[in-house]
């Protein structure tokens, strides 16, 4: 399982494999590493925008939800006033 994890290492060019009589030996390639690192941190500062994006604006809904159902309940309260002949007052 391992050999298959360091495989895919050294197809991506992170790990450089050597033969030594019997034993393979494996160096890393950290210039490699930066470029995966760099390339993972601007996904994920673009995820993180994504993410704060869609949360505002899941917040918004959340508040314009919240002020629908208060003037459903305000008109339905008014109204039911009006019928005990209660007025009210601003």
């Amino acid at each position: 399982m391992i050999s298959k994890h360091i495989a895919y290492l050294v197809r991506a060019r992170i790990v450089i494999k050597t033969k030594r009589g019997r034993e393979s030996v494996c160096r890393l390639r950290p210039e490699a590493i930066k470029t995966v690192s760099d390339w993972a941190f601007n996904y994920r500062r673009f995820w993180e925008e994504s993410f704060d994006k869609l949360d505002a604006v899941v917040n918004q809904m959340k508040k314009d939800q919240i002020k629908e159902a208060e003037a459903r309940d305000d008109k339905k309260h008014g109204e039911r006033d009006r019928a005990h002949g209660r007025h009210k007052n601003f």
